[in-house]
């Protein structure tokens, strides 16, 4: 019993500073390198970060001149490879190579070193065990470190977004105190599902819109007038019930036609746009409609401009799942799963607030809550909106 005690006392210790270990890489990013590994059916992706300063020191011991990406390509080869559970070596292809700026509360800003290569097993070879040799800059640079964990696994319902703490740990490579030797990682995968996948990404769409407070804010201030009928340009009182439900489905089920288009062509890969003005038209969309709420802009064209929107916010959401890079059956699921999650999320709000408006609508106070929420949702719109166009960052201050 006293064996038994103490192996596991052991292994919860050993679990615990790897954890911590784990942590502290994440937190303190110089020296080290962090690998996120992506699951796909048929390859293993390897999305390599590392400190340049490191990568010059290390190759610069063994080649003169600049660090070409046939030089890098050479270097990597001979210091990371891939074996199966067989000890066949799985083939390795060099994707891409650039530097960014990285940033650090602890360091600042300094030089990464941001690599992909594919790793592809042979046929028959479970994907999801092998073996990693891997020894690059830590055979030069014995303090360095090097965190692998899982960046995505769809069958898992894995995924990190970009800038997102990655808790999916492996392994701490590093090389050994005692020994001096940097061991091979064995790493073996839970197997996952395809019904395990769709759940997943079903409830990534449920997350996303849950904390899109811009998309909610917009469909939440453009139903505000809904209820009320339109008197000399201004906006009057209660339509009634059968006509506040039917206005209020009309701009519901329009916005979601409208995201529904572009999130599939978008995620499909037809067309993309960049994120930034994307973000500022979301942005300006709540102001249009908050102008709209505070006095009658688009009459009885409600659902048409919800629908127009609607476009645009769905390129929003697009850029979640072209990130992944799926292959096509698991983006169908995904693009399936992702719109259903969002949409079950938005007719929760929808019916939570949809009463509610309702009711207001019928009472003297209706008004004031109207012009005061409008007024809100337009200096919140403008906020936003400079912030993304300008790339500043004002409410996190006062938040």
């Amino acid at each position: 019993m006293r064996h038994r005690l103490g192996f596991g006392m052991k292994k919860t210790c050993a679990i615990l500073g790897l954890l911590l270990q784990a942590f502290w890489l994440l937190a303190h990013p110089l020296p080290n390198t962090i690998i996120a590994l992506s699951v796909a059916p048929k390859r293993l992706v390897f999305d390599l970060k590392i400190p340049l300063s490191d990568v010059e020191t290390a190759v610069f011991q063994t080649q003169q001149g600049n660090i070409s990406l046939s030089v890098l390509e050479q270097y990597f080869s001979k210091h990371m490879n891939i074996k199966g559970m067989d000890g066949a070596i799985w083939p390795c292809q060099f994707i891409s190579s650039d530097t960014v700026q990285a940033k650090n509360s602890h360091v600042g800003k300094y030089a990464e070193l941001h690599l992909v290569i594919h790793a592809t097993p042979p046929l028959g070879a479970d994907i999801r065990q092998f073996v990693l040799h891997y020894d690059a800059i830590l055979h030069q640079i014995v303090t360095h470190q090097a965190l692998l964990s899982i960046q995505q696994d769809w069958d898992n319902g894995i995924y990190t977004e970009e800038g997102g703490k990655n808790t999916h740990v492996l392994s701490i490579i590093q090389v050994e105190q005692s020994t001096g030797e940097i061991l091979p990682v064995a790493v073996k995968i839970e197997q996952g599902s395809t019904w395990k996948g769709f759940v997943a990404i079903f409830h990534l769409g449920m997350k996303h819109i849950a904390e899109g407070y811009d998309h909610l804010l917009f469909l939440i201030v453009l139903l505000l007038p809904a209820p009320l009928l339109l008197e000399k340009r201004r906006w009057g009182g209660f339509g009634g019930w059968r006509y506040s439900f039917l206005r209020l489905a009309k701009i519901v089920t329009a916005f979601t036609v409208g995201h529904s288009l572009t999130l599939a062509a978008a995620a499909m890969g037809w067309f993309s746009l960049p994120t930034q003005p994307v973000e500022v038209v979301i942005a300006l969309s709540i102001l249009v409609s908050a102008i709209h709420a505070f006095r009658p802009i688009f009459p009885e064209r409600e659902a048409w401009v919800a629908s127009g929107f609607g476009l645009v916010h769905g390129l929003a959401f697009a850029s979640i799942l072209s990130n992944l890079n799926l292959d096509s059956s698991r983006l169908a699921l995904s693009l399936l799963g992702f719109n259903m999650g969002i949409e079950a999320m938005q007719l929760a709000v929808v019916v939570a607030v949809l009463p509610i408006l309702v009711l207001l609508s019928k009472t003297k106070a209706y008004p004031l809550f109207r012009i005061i929420g409008a007024i809100l949702s337009a200096f919140l719109a403008i906020i936003w909106a400079w912030e993304r166009f300008f790339e500043v960052e004002i409410l996190s201050v006062f938040l």
